[in-house]
């Protein structure tokens, strides 16, 4: 499928077929007792780790990462608008 890297397609693969590790298969292959996310100590799995983690601070950090990316369009958007009158300004003018 064209946009999908290798990478994204091994990872489906995974998840299908049960093999992402997790804490689950730490404990069962004896590398861990505990069946919680490291990272944020909910019960771990494969739909845990593709979905993103729900602890408060790391959806909090994903939050902000939008919300940077949010500002930087906006941003964009309102130099563009800016520059546009400005240009618009200078046609009417006749100093183009």
């Amino acid at each position: 499928m064209p946009g999908i890297s290798l990478k994204q397609k091994e990872k489906v693969i995974k998840y299908r077929s049960g093999t992402i590790y997790n804490q689950k298969h730490a404990v069962r292959f004896k590398q861990s007792n505990s069946l919680a996310c490291p990272i944020c100590f909910c019960q771990d799995s494969a739909l845990h780790i593709l979905s993103g983690r729900q602890h408060p601070i790391i959806r909090n950090m994903v939050t902000e990462h939008h919300n940077i990316a949010g500002r930087l369009i906006t941003k964009a958007i309102l130099w563009l608008y800016r520059l546009s009158k400005l240009l618009f300004y200078f046609h009417r003018c006749g100093q183009c």
